[in-house]
């Protein structure tokens, strides 16, 4: 299993969502699920967005962690995020 750490991008405006995945297969094609992230895949469409790995970890600690790291306090305050908590 990869433990992933990744960064969606709106292409179109630039904003960003932190998220992590648990996979047996690297490209797999997701991009988040997070709520914002979802009405804004909607509003614009599937194709202009796109998904960096970041971080890849043998165990979830790890990447849970990572993530803790990333989206704190002052990213969720940010304009260009979609991450909310």
């Amino acid at each position: 299993m990869y433990y992933i750490v990744y960064e969606t991008t709106n292409n179109i405006n630039g904003h960003i969502y932190i998220g992590v995945h648990i996979t047996s297969v690297i490209d797999d094609g997701y991009v988040g699920s997070g709520k914002v992230l979802q009405r804004a895949i909607k509003k614009y469409g599937l194709e202009y967005f796109t998904r960096k790995i970041l971080f890849i970890y043998d165990n979830p600690e790890e990447m849970f962690k990572k993530e803790k790291e990333i989206v704190d306090e002052n990213f969720i305050k940010r304009a260009d995020t979609y991450n909310i908590k």
